[in-house]
């Protein structure tokens, strides 16, 4: 069997079973009511991107935080080889017949990252022209640094899992990225993209031959990239239940000893909500609560007038219901059937609870919102 026989067969499978995880989700209804009308009016949205790109961007930001914005976007995926834990019976005793299959998994992947950069800057073209005066030949260095970066990271992302570090791999690579193009000529900045994003494929190219202890690696990443859908999907399904996978048994900074919040003459309501204060910093909540209002002031900033006030509407709808029902599921909890609670406690505590959590960050996004609509009109 020659390689190139074997990466299509692996190819047609990957895109048939990765086909039938999303028609589990894209029954009739949705494709009817959802799917086809985006795909209709996304070329008139397109249009009018070109011709009003100010309701959709704002000019005063500068060109940088849409340059980040698609780093972001683009961040994401791996370098794959379709190996499968089979392989290791006989592929791997093939090397000329693993060598070449790797190296066509490894290219595929390559210029998939390619589409998807230029994809990303053909979106982002009407702003970058319509708000920055930037011409498609002045955006293409910036798209040559955005796959550089992308494919410096995949490669970290080949040899290291640990997301801390990924992170601030990342971060770092932004930051050069961003000094890189407001500093430099356009031209030099894209010759040095290209020359890097070069110097990443060459490499992988050169070690493939020799990348046999990397073998169990690699498989690690196609079993994470093959169910990548089946775990978008079940993150936002509403019918599954997901508990938090940190759960600590106590804070990383406040109240790590247990101690009391409330002190002197404590009522049963102070002790009801001092567990339920504890319980909603002791898991992933309070990091989803933070980013929450972080990317709500983000939409804030960026978005045109009108639209921050819809944000800051269904901000201030959607943290007091997430609230709630946090409130009401840690209520659920196991161990207030071995400590049970008074049931007429529930809604003054609630109470007490929105004023703590709900309050100040619907109070700091609104303020937010009236900052920047003062701004929006002066300007």
């Amino acid at each position: 069997m020659r390689a190139s026989t074997l990466f299509r067969r692996r190819l047609t499978a990957e895109r048939g079973y990765q086909w039938g995880v999303m028609k589990t989700v894209l029954d009739w209804t949705i494709v009817v009511y959802l799917v086809i009308p985006v795909m209709i009016a996304a070329p008139f949205l397109y249009a009018d991107m070109w011709e009003h790109s100010g309701l959709y961007w704002s000019g005063r930001l500068p060109f940088t935080v849409l340059f980040v914005l698609i780093l972001l976007v683009t961040a994401g995926g791996n370098f794959r080889t379709y190996l499968m834990e089979a392989d290791l019976l006989y592929l791997l005793q093939k090397k000329e017949l693993l060598v070449p299959f790797k190296r066509l998994g490894f290219l595929y992947s390559a210029a998939g990252s390619v589409i998807r950069v230029m994809a990303a800057g053909v979106i982002a073209l009407p702003l970058f022209a319509g708000e920055y005066g930037l011409t498609a030949v002045e955006v293409l260095p910036l798209l040559a640094a955005v796959l550089a970066v992308k494919l410096v990271l995949m490669t970290v992302k080949k040899f290291i899992s640990k997301g801390s570090v990924i992170f601030a791999v990342f971060v770092l690579l932004t930051a050069g990225a961003v000094v890189m193009v407001t500093n430099a000529a356009p031209g030099l900045a894209g010759v040095f993209s290209l020359f890097i994003s070069a110097a990443v494929i060459f490499y992988h190219l050169k070690q493939m031959p020799r990348s046999d202890r990397w073998f169990m690696k690699e498989i690690e990443i196609e079993n994470r990239e093959k169910v990548r859908y089946i775990k978008l999907i079940l993150t936002y399904s509403m019918e599954v239940e997901k508990e938090p996978v940190d759960q600590r048994n106590s804070p990383i900074i406040m109240f790590r000893d247990s101690k009391r919040i409330f002190k002197g003459d404590r009522s049963k309501e102070d002790g009801l909500l001092e567990l339920v204060v504890k319980g909603f910093l002791r898991r992933n909540y309070l990091m989803l609560y933070i980013q929450m209002f972080f990317l709500t002031l983000s939409a804030v900033i960026v978005l045109p007038v009108w639209l921050k006030w819809i944000v800051f509407a269904g901000f201030v709808f959607f943290i007091q219901s997430w609230l709630k029902s946090l409130f009401q599921k840690m209520l659920e909890s196991p161990f207030f059937a071995v400590v049970p609670y008074d049931k007429k406690l529930e809604n003054p505590v609630w109470g007490r609870f929105r004023k703590l959590f709900a309050f100040p960050v619907i109070g700091l996004a609104g303020a937010a919102v009236v900052l920047f609509t003062i701004i929006g009109l002066i300007s």
